[in-house]
């Protein structure tokens, strides 16, 4: 090709751009550097062409010749801009940090690539990263809305939200128009607490643009933290309108629709969510969780497993989450043995226990077996929380002459009950924002000698702090009902009624069964009246439970059908936050319906608080093989007797650890037929029901289960043997 021909091809390719033919154009700025590599004109025409293929490295290779090729000093800026702006909008972050670097090498004083590479690492959330370029760029361009904006943006990722404000507010001053900037100032705000101000800003982004779906999705979670759920829905939805794969709107959505009963909505919405974010860990977790919500339990522990193997880091916080839930589904697994279920707590301590074995340290706490002992309580359960009718009496029952305590708390918020756990400790520490590693060396900094684990696997644990052993001695109590899997964790405090000498092998820490009862009970707040037995009224046995949905398995259904069907004047109470949905209500009757057992002898619902739906129960019928928990003690104080299936430890016993310390042994069964047997005896004895309801409260508060004084002894005890153990076993 002739030089002087050069002119009338890029006219052509210009030409062909001009009129959108990519091809024609990009074919014919080849030819031209098939033969003169770095012409300048033809590698520009080729960014914008490749820009426009999406065949972006490609693109920055020209980019890369026409530098060479042009004088740096005429370097079309414009173009390089043009080019890293497509990237943003193609999220291709990882090239634009490298357009960037590059453009930061050869033009050090260009503001703008300094800028891009900011933007760049936080949109893959190096934020640290990010700080520098941002600073440089600020600091040849000071007055830059956008690059204050960014600043903002990066400390929000760090968490420093105080930081983040005062540069939102400086990039909103310069330029009140800039909606990211409201956004993200939005962000800050929620981040220091303020939700109602961050809806403003929020509110100020959207209507500056209100075409961006992470403005509506960022709304939305503000409105849902200040529980206007109608609002949050809504903007969760139009956030879903402009971006159907909107990841953090399905799973927000979902935790509306459950929290307000919407229970077959929300299976509908989580079946679309999985269709359009296939790929999403957390959609597939949220999935889950539906799932078990309505008792769909091989169904929730497949999308567990699913969600398990979408995440990228297998030992994330979320991985172990995931994982938390995908036991709470084994636990309640009618038709899984024992060993099975104890199968999948090894290996959650294999993938988020073991690795931490080679960070473990010994301790220089003071060997003195009689000393006073400091003792932590690590929970996020410090708040008006069903925890509190049994931690609570232990910890305002403490002698602090043997113990110090001290407190590690997150609750989700803090209430009067906060206040009152506060009270009862020497020192509290708020561990909100703590990662699991800077809480386990706090723990240690304190020299804690025994460190009690009140959550197990419920929500917002704190496994991963245990699981670095940053105690001489740890234990598990209450909270999940069973064992933690951890092999770091030392003990596991029970009672002979939830573990016997033919269950070692299904806990992984070593058990320690207390004298007496391995659960204390207060009521909350002024005791309710005793009112009569409900069959006085119509002469019909009234069965009842407040347990949650997926305890009523399908052995459950028929053992209770039975019953039902064998007393012709009975009815069934079945109440619990579970059965808001009337779709759920008649979900459930159906499957009594297909034992033969008629709709209207079936009371489904929902009312709180729970005396009120107990006061309509004669006989209380618990669940197996996992029990319920602190309703069973509601139903005794309330004069009610309850029939139990002992089954598997630990969880499959809590009833008979129950009754046990209530002093009526006689109404454990050991199989099904012997728990319908017993269920039908106490019906039949109407004279023995109006008995108990008139005075098993009375006998209840003499018993052990409440005997608040008597438990704080058995347990400090057991912690001054566990702290002996230690110290001999050291020693030697």
């Amino acid at each position: 090709m002739k030089s002087d021909s050069l002119p009338k091809i890029l006219t052509e390719a210009k030409a062909h751009l001009k009129a959108n033919q990519w091809q024609e154009a990009k074919l014919r700025c080849l030819k031209i550097i098939e033969k003169f590599p770095l012409n300048a004109s033809a590698n520009y025409l080729l960014v914008k062409i490749d820009t426009q293929l999406k065949q972006f490295s490609h693109a920055f290779e020209c980019l890369q010749r026409a530098y060479k090729g042009d004088l740096a000093e005429k370097f079309n800026a414009d173009i390089a801009y043009e080019f890293q702006d497509a990237l943003i909008s193609a999220h291709e972050f990882e090239l634009l940090e490298k357009v960037a670097l590059w453009l930061s090498a050869c033009r050090p004083k260009d503001p703008f690539s300094w800028d891009y590479l900011s933007i760049s690492r936080i949109e893959q959330d190096r934020f640290e990263e990010a700080l520098d370029p941002a600073q440089r760029a600020l600091a040849l361009m000071p007055q830059n809305s956008r690059i204050f904006g960014n600043l903002g943006a990066a400390y929000n990722g760090l968490k420093n939200y105080e930081k983040a404000e005062n540069y939102l507010k400086r990039a909103i001053e310069l330029e009140p128009g800039l909606a990211n900037a409201h956004n993200n100032m939005g962000n800050a705000l929620f981040g220091l607490g303020k939700n109602k101000e961050s809806i403003t800003y929020y509110l100020n982004a959207i209507l500056l643009d209100p075409n961006i779906p992470y403005f509506h999705t960022n709304l939305a979670v503000s409105y849902q933290k200040e529980k206007q759920l109608d609002k949050a829905e809504a903007h969760f939805r139009k956030a879903l309108e402009l971006q159907p794969d909107n990841a953090l709107s399905y799973i927000c959505l979902l935790e509306i629709l459950v929290t307000n009963r919407q229970d077959k909505d929300a299976v509908l919405l989580a079946q679309t969510a999985i269709q359009v974010c296939a790929t999403s860990s957390k959609v597939w977790a949220g999935y889950g969780n539906v799932l078990q919500r309505v008792n769909q339990l091989d169904g929730a522990i497949e999308a567990y497993m699913k969600a398990l193997s979408l995440e990228k880091d297998p030992q994330s916080d979320f991985s172990r989450k995931i994982y938390s839930s995908l036991l709470f589904v084994l636990n309640n697994h009618p038709d899984l043995p024992a060993e099975v279920i104890y199968g999948g707590y090894e290996e959650f301590n294999q993938r988020f226990g073991l690795p931490f074995h080679s960070t473990w340290t010994r301790f220089d706490n003071v060997k003195d077996p009689d000393r006073r002992l400091r003792v932590g309580y690590i929970s996020q359960a410090f708040y008006n929380q069903v925890c509190k009718f049994h931690l609570l009496p232990l910890m305002e029952r403490h002698d602090h002459t043997q113990l110090e305590v001290f407190a590690y708390s997150d609750p989700p918020k803090e209430d009067e009950d906060t206040l009152r756990y506060k009270a009862t400790v020497d020192c509290w520490v708020d561990t909100k924002g703590m990662s699991d590693e800077a809480l386990a060396e706090r723990i240690k900094s304190d020299k804690i000698d025994i460190l009690v684990d009140i959550s197990g696997h419920s929500s917002d644990n704190r496994l991963g702090v245990m699981a670095r052993k940053p105690a001489p001695v740890s234990l598990h109590w209450l909270d999940f009902g069973y064992t933690t899997g951890l092999t770091a964790i030392d003990y596991y405090l029970t009672d002979r009624h939830i573990a016997n000498t033919n269950c070692d092998h299904l806990f992984s820490e070593k058990l320690w069964c207390l004298e007496n009862t391995s659960i204390v009970y207060r009521p909350a707040g002024v005791a309710q009246d005793l009112t009569e037995s409900p069959f006085l009224k119509d002469g019909i046995i009234t069965f009842g439970t407040l347990s949650r949905s997926n305890r009523i398995t399908h052995k459950v259904v028929r053992v209770w059908s039975a019953i039902l069907d064998a007393m012709p004047n009975s009815r069934l109470v079945i109440n619990s936050s579970d059965f808001g949905d009337p779709q759920i209500q008649d979900e459930v009757a159906a499957r009594f319906m297909q034992h033969g057992i008629e709709r209207s002898r079936l009371d489904i619902g929902y009312s709180s608080p729970s005396w009120l739906p107990l006061q309509k129960i004669d006989i209380g019928l618990d669940c197996f093989p996992h029990n319920s928990g602190t309703t069973l003690i509601e139903t005794l104080f309330m004069g009610i007797p309850f029939v139990t299936l002992a089954d598997r430890p630990s969880v499959g016993r809590i009833g008979s650890s129950i009754l046990g310390a209530a002093g009526h042994p006689e109404w454990i069964a050991h199989s099904e037929m012997e728990y319908a047997e017993k269920v039908l005896t106490l019906a039949h004895d109407t004279e023995l029901l109006q008995h108990l309801r008139k005075n098993m409260r009375a006998e209840l508060i003499k018993s052990p289960l409440m005997d608040e004084k008597l438990f704080a002894h058995d347990v400090e005890n057991a912690y001054r043997q566990m702290w002996k153990i230690y110290c001999e076993k050291e020693s030697v």
